[in-house]
């Protein structure tokens, strides 16, 4: 509307639809109809199209592999570590979000707590063995 002097007969008008809650709706009317494109019956067709569109581009997405877990012993810290790896790559390859970085710092700390883990255990181990060479 920029440039137009705005009177009554040129303001935007509010959609005549109701609400599924019964209030009247706040969306704008198409310019020509008495409804917005939520509830216009003549872009029911339109409307449709425009929800399967939306669909599928939230699902183009990449889906995360699932791999074959069976031989891992979970009982292990590599077991462990193996799962955690394969849960933060296929997090990585998820569509960018909130929910997603917030896994991703999840995982991440809980592959670095393993690391340190495995880390101390062969160093433990090390440790172990020259003892019993020195005995």
């Amino acid at each position: 509307m920029q440039g137009k002097n705005l009177t009554a007969a040129n303001l935007p008008r509010h959609c005549e639809a109701t609400t599924k809650s019964g209030q009247p709706c706040r969306g704008y009317a198409i310019e020509g109809s008495r409804y917005c494109f939520a509830h216009d019956p003549a872009k029911a067709a339109e409307r449709a199209q425009a929800h399967i569109k939306g669909g599928k581009a939230r699902h183009g997405r990449k889906l995360a592999t699932v791999a074959d877990l069976s031989n891992v012993d979970l009982g292990t810290t590599e077991g462990a570590l193996t799962v955690l790896t394969l849960a933060l790559r296929d997090t990585l390859a998820l569509e960018n979000s909130v929910a997603r970085n917030r896994a991703l710092g999840f995982l991440a700390t809980a592959v670095l707590d393993s690391l340190r883990v495995v880390d101390l255990d062969a160093r433990i181990t090390a440790i172990e063995a020259k003892q019993r060479e020195g005995k």
